[in-house]
């Protein structure tokens, strides 16, 4: 029952314990101004360098825009465009190099290249404030290679580099991408670069896994960073992600939904056991599905039309089985769980809105105390007889496990009234004997409590006379007084 993966992909697992390192986030231009200033500067004029470079490194250091041309054709701006030296030509339109350092704005518009930078090659972005591309990359014939890393970048469309014709790098490490549809390239061979981003793996990322994502090259080293899948390898979380939807169209539960809610790391922290969760509310189940994933540990079946639940003791695919919501069916009783495994292992169960007017509340109360497990027990909704010893014994359970059973104070039973016939509810928290019990049932029971009070008064007494017979003897060596005038 057990799921099974391709080796291939535990070769990955390990990745998950790691801190992997992003490289080349940090791009070197932007590092240093003052000595991209200092470099600017030299070769224009060798004999007044030294003020030419404390007056560009002034600028580059206030809070307005700068760039810094470098021959033979790189340009580094700081803060964003300075929009007007481009458009009065001069060396700036050399530029086949494009760095923009601490990018000011939340977007980026592509669209400004064409009409400033035309003949450019390489571009690089960076800046905290960058969130997003206001639109897709123009024709731009000669740009090669796009970095954008170290930004807030939270997407990007799959169009978004289509027009580059002539792209060979995409760097896009570092940012917070939590997910991507594969890109759409027009030229022949991209290679991809996104380590680092923040990764959900609740999405679908499926396509990863595929001959035609090889073009993603650091996919191997992609790690999720939402909370179900944090830390773990994306390529991992996916293929066990494909192996769950395939084990989801078998024919018992093909109309059923199946997730992986959660990959617990093994004790020896090479491999991963899936939690996996199957939903099979509102299907029309008269019964429990004779199938389900391996592994498989939330079950929802609410609203079917189940009678029984006698798969969870008889089905090897229940074994795995912690939390079960069988709400809104037609269950009558639970009493073929008694002392099952599956009731001193469960998590969760709820059987709110079903036909039950009575459990065997000493079974459910002694699998409670033996389970270090429960969560929590709904049972509202139901039912209930509020007949006089069950509602006693019920009510004493429930105020003991108050905690546990989440539902207690809604929990009602009903009566039929003598005078009218109909059916009166009270709640069983609150509900007393005189609420329920006839006077001679009432009486009946006060009798055998009277009893039973006795017998264990006489029961400690009885004890506490063989302790004390049993140290006399031990000092003294006699008998008892009755004993010794036996025969």
């Amino acid at each position: 029952t057990l799921l099974t993966i391709p080796p291939g992909t535990n070769a990955q697992l390990p990745l998950s314990l790691q801190n992997l390192v992003v490289e080349n986030v940090a791009i070197e231009e932007c590092a240093s101004p003052a000595r991209s200033a200092t470099h600017s500067s030299q070769p224009h004029a060798p004999h007044s360098s030294s003020s030419s470079s404390s007056s560009n490194t002034a600028n580059l250091h206030s809070n307005r825009p700068a760039c810094v041309f470098t021959p033979p054709n790189r340009t580094v701006c700081y803060r964003g465009f300075e929009t007007k030296r481009f458009q009065a030509g001069g060396r700036f339109n050399l530029t086949r190099r494009l760095v923009l350092c601490d990018w000011p704005l939340k977007s980026f518009d592509p669209l400004v290249l064409a009409r400033l930078v035309p003949r450019i090659e390489r571009l690089a972005i960076t800046g905290r404030i960058l969130q997003r591309l206001a639109h897709d990359f123009p024709p731009l014939p000669y740009l090669r290679m796009v970095n954008i890393t170290g930004t807030r970048l939270n997407h990007t469309g799959v169009n978004a580099f289509y027009e580059l014709e002539r792209l060979q790098v995409l760097n896009l490490r570092g940012n917070e991408l939590e997910q991507i549809q594969p890109y759409r390239f027009r030229s022949g061979h991209v290679e991809v670069y996104l380590q680092g981003n923040l990764w959900n793996c609740t999405n679908d990322m499926i396509w990863l896994l595929k001959e035609q994502s090889r073009q993603y090259v650091d996919k191997p080293t992609l790690v999720c960073k939402d909370w179900k899948y944090t830390g773990r390898p994306v390529l991992t979380a996916m293929e066990y992600k494909r192996v769950v939807r395939e084990s989801c169209l078998h024919e018992e539960i093909w109309n059923c939904s199946c997730h992986v809610s959660y990959l617990r790391l093994s004790d020896n922290g090479l491999s991963f056991h899936p939690m996996i969760m199957v939903n099979c509310s509102d299907r029309g189940f008269y019964q429990l599905p004779q199938y389900l994933p391996g592994n498989t540990t939330v079950l929802h079946m609410a609203r079917n039309k189940l009678q029984s639940v006698d798969s969870l003791t008889t089905n090897e695919h229940y074994q795995s089985v912690q939390d079960i919501y069988l709400d809104e069916n037609r269950i009558t009783s639970i009493d073929i769980l008694e002392d099952t495994i599956w009731l001193d292992n469960f998590r969760i169960l709820s059987l709110r809105g079903n036909r039950m007017n009575r459990i065997r509340v000493y079974s459910v109360e002694h699998a409670i105390e033996r389970n270090p497990g429960v969560g929590k027990v709904y049972l509202s909704n139901n039912p209930w007889r509020c007949g006089c010893r069950f509602a006693i014994r019920f009510q004493r359970f429930l105020r003991k496990h108050e905690s546990l059973v989440a539902d207690s104070r809604n929990i009602t039973c009903y009566f039929i009234n003598d005078d009218d016939g109909r059916k009166q509810y009270l709640p069983v928290l609150t509900v007393t004997p005189n609420d329920i019990c006839r006077p001679s049932e009432h009486n009946t029971a006060a009798f055998y409590n009277t009893l039973s009070i006795i017998f264990a008064t006489l029961i400690i007494l009885i004890f506490t006379k063989l302790a004390y017979d049993y140290y006399h003897y031990r000092k003294y060596g006699k008998l008892p007084w009755l004993i010794m005038k036996m025969p």
